[in-house]
């Protein structure tokens, strides 16, 4: 269990730092946007407390695609452009 937790660690360690030192910035917006959108599915589809519950299917399914939209265009504004504004001494995209 140690070995599989520092292995988790190091390879976590290597994902933040090319997220934020990676030469394309579009590459650097996708690796700090993406964590979000398995958090974002689980909430939606999985959690006890799932939004639209009471709603017809349609309705719930249409809900729920445009709660991921808006979640992942979120993230994206926030945490890749906004971070890349910040952070890219160049201010590319």
């Amino acid at each position: 269990m140690g070995a599989l937790a520092l292995s988790a660690i190091a390879l976590a360690t290597l994902y933040v730092i090319e997220a934020f030192t990676a030469p394309s910035p579009l590459l650097r917006i996708v690796l700090r946007s993406a964590p979000v959108l398995p958090v974002a599915v689980w909430t939606l589809w999985f959690d006890r407390s799932r939004p639209l519950e009471r709603q017809a299917p349609a309705i719930r399914l249409s809900g729920r695609l445009a709660l991921l939209l808006l979640v992942m265009v979120f993230a994206v504004a926030l945490l890749g452009l906004g971070l890349n504004w910040l952070y890219d001494p160049k201010r590319v995209i």
